[in-house]
């Protein structure tokens, strides 16, 4: 999957005190929303992350903007997203789960910590949006990772990508916890929603067909080898999770 930032610079005073000032920067904000097709139906979540704001979009595709949080929400329906906390946004038909200490689990595996105070408040929307009952439905395979996010392994899922032959010749990052950030040196959110040969444009193929072969018959496998991505020895072991996917945990070794 093609991953792509774009980056959009809108000019606003901080302390502006003209109303046709503010319109105006509405206005070019609302024009760039629908010109690029980000609207309620398709934003799953807008954070902010090195004093920039990120709009994800269900498609996987990421739009980093220079302007706050609160900016982009008031241009979107009020109803449709949910201030979660400081700089996090959230699409309310897009939460696939509300922890009882206030995590929010979003329909791509995402998960957030919503405001410490007030947790009660965490409890009642979950009840309003309905998932009081969470435990009694099926949890997606990316919902349920969301248990390994603290996990002192590093911890994976790809999705393979084939081309018209059948052969493995990528594989992009669905799911990854925080271990997986110390291991491969980059940040778990630079990495999910993309190839590893996009992150890594050197990245040895020597893996891949053992990707392969778990995410298309299911086999089982336990990889001991150098990594030169990382500069580091690593035992990799390998189950399919679903058809088309690859369940890895990571550990780095002496040798």
């Amino acid at each position: 999957m093609n991953f792509s930032k774009l980056y959009f610079l809108l000019m606003y005073g901080t302390l502006a005190s003209s109303t046709e000032k503010r319109s105006v920067s509405m206005t070019d904000l609302n024009a760039w929303l629908q010109k690029h097709g980000l609207c309620a139906e398709n934003i799953l979540y807008i954070y902010r992350k090195d004093r920039k704001t990120v709009i994800q979009r269900t498609d996987g595709e990421e739009f980093v903007l220079f302007v706050s949080v609160h900016s982009v929400l008031s241009a979107l329906p009020e109803r449709d997203f949910l201030s979660i906390s400081k700089g996090t946004v959230v699409c309310r038909s897009h939460i696939v789960n509300i922890s009882s200490d206030g995590v929010y689990t979003m329909s791509d595996g995402r998960t957030f910590q919503g405001r410490k105070r007030g947790m009660s408040s965490h409890r009642r929307l979950s009840a309003e949006i309905g998932l009081t009952n969470t435990t009694h439905r099926s949890l997606s395979m990316l919902e349920k990772c969301s248990l390994l996010d603290n996990m002192p392994l590093a911890f994976c899922v790809i999705e393979l990508v084939f081309n018209e032959q059948g052969h493995g010749v990528d594989f992009v990052f669905r799911y990854c916890n925080a271990e997986m950030a110390t291991v491969e040196g980059v940040p778990v959110e630079e990495m999910l929603n993309r190839s590893f040969y996009e992150i890594f444009p050197n990245g040895d193929k020597k893996w891949l067909v053992s990707y392969a072969d778990v995410a298309l018959n299911g086999a089982k496998h336990t990889l001991h080898d150098f990594s030169p991505e990382i500069n580091k020895n690593l035992i990799i072991s390998c189950y399919q999770p679903e058809p088309g996917y690859c369940a890895c945990v990571l550990q780095v070794t002496d040798q």
